[in-house]
């Protein structure tokens, strides 16, 4: 999958997920900074990582670091 397809695909599940743009335009930015990490995304962690991003609003991208990369 290109990297722009990879891309568009976030772009479709944020816009699900959040109605502000701010937090919209923020979660991308993480993801796409961080892409090869996130080489097969799919729905469910763009979910798992608002959930995260929900429940630890301070320290939310080492959360995820913590629970998701530990994992692959």
């Amino acid at each position: 999958m290109g990297t722009n397809k990879s891309l568009d695909i976030i772009t479709k599940y944020l816009e699900n997920l959040s109605k502000s743009e701010n937090e919209r335009n923020e979660l991308y930015f993480f993801i796409s900074q961080n892409l090869d990490q996130f080489f097969e995304i799919s729905e469910r962690m763009v979910g798992e990582v608002k959930k995260i991003k929900d429940e630890h609003p301070n320290n939310w991208k080492e959360m995820v670091a913590m629970t998701m990369f530990s994992t692959l």
